[in-house]
């Protein structure tokens, strides 16, 4: 589910409470139909949301929530004090919930400091007996759930992007990575570098030494390597004993010595690597198809060698050096 459309469940949800809360007994409300007519909005919301979530910025949806705390909190005062504006308030931690899940821990936090005055704000009008309490309880009740959630969330996506044995970025966490770059290089105008590693004579050592010992040389590998690497490169193990680094801002020749640094801390095997410099245009694909390509001509030339990919192009691969 995208961020626009976990945002249109959200206001749906909330927009449709609300009212049923209103068609059934219920307790006494200061202005029931103003109440009403505050929760109507987030119906349609919901549905232009759901509808063109492809579009939907993410700085939309944090309007979309400033808002939607401004709406919660105006309709807090409608319902006068009391149990109803207490209850009212489990909305903020829905808010939050989504805040944290979907958001940077800053921005979440910015959401939950300003439900936190606008909440304040909105008992201090009611004049709620009991107002600091709720405010604790419900802003707490808020912050604890977001917290929870995101941190659930940080756990399982780092997971998600982590190989087991080695705890290098996978395949996938590595290739993201590599978009992000371009996509930074490209607004910056910096050079961006891709190697990818592989490993000489790997499949041989666990044919006579076993599995166990190509794993504990991966590990090694990386943990040898990762002291290498600039602060700013993600190394990556995509798979087997092939590994991908990418270094942003990093011109050809700064690359080349990366990969001399690394070729020397190397423990018991050698490696080949195909290294491509981005041309500032070609996408990611394009880009991992020429370091595949060089990496292919310098374990055909008999390992331990650094290949450079040639220029992009239906000729790369004959340019590659």
């Amino acid at each position: 589910m995208t961020m626009a459309h976990a945002a249109a469940v959200l206001f749906g949800s909330g927009g449709s409470v609300a009212l049923l809360s209103l068609a059934v007994p219920h307790w006494h409300f200061a202005h029931p139909t103003a109440a009403a007519l505050t929760a109507v909005p987030a119906l349609p919301t919901a549905v232009l949301l759901y509808l063109f979530a492809a579009r939907v910025p993410e700085r939309a949806i944090h309007v979309l929530l400033v808002l939607a705390t401004v709406q919660l909190s105006v309709g807090v005062q409608f319902l006068g004090s009391g149990a109803a504006t207490a209850s009212a308030g489990c909305y903020y931690t829905w808010i939050s919930i989504f805040a944290f899940y979907f958001l940077s821990r800053r921005a979440a936090v910015a959401h939950l400091a300003f439900m936190a005055v606008a909440y304040a704000a909105a008992l201090w009008a009611v004049g709620a007996r009991g107002g600091p309490s709720q405010w604790v309880v419900t802003m707490g009740t808020a912050a604890a759930g977001g917290l929870v959630v995101g941190n659930l969330v940080a756990k399982l996506r780092q997971q998600a992007g982590t190989d087991v044995l080695t705890g290098l970025a996978n395949r996938r966490s590595w290739e993201a990575t590599l978009e992000r770059e371009l996509a930074r290089a490209f607004r910056q105008h910096v050079p961006v570098a891709v190697a990818i590693i592989d490993l000489d004579a790997f499949k041989a050592l666990n044919d006579r030494a076993g599995h166990q010992a190509g794993d504990r040389v991966l590990k090694e590998v990386s943990a040898a390597w990762g002291d290498v690497i600039r602060e700013e490169d993600m190394l990556a193990r995509p798979g087997g004993d092939e590994f991908g680094l990418v270094l942003p801002n990093c011109p050809q020749h700064e690359a080349l010595r990366i990969l001399d640094r690394l070729r020397k801390r190397t423990p018991d095997l050698t490696f080949s690597a195909g290294l491509a410099s981005w041309d500032g245009s070609e996408t990611a694909s394009a880009l991992l198809e020429r370091a595949d390509i060089a990496l292919y001509r310098a374990k055909n030339r008999g390992g331990n060698d650094t290949v450079v990919a040639g220029t992009p192009g239906p000729s790369a691969s004959k340019n590659a050096s």
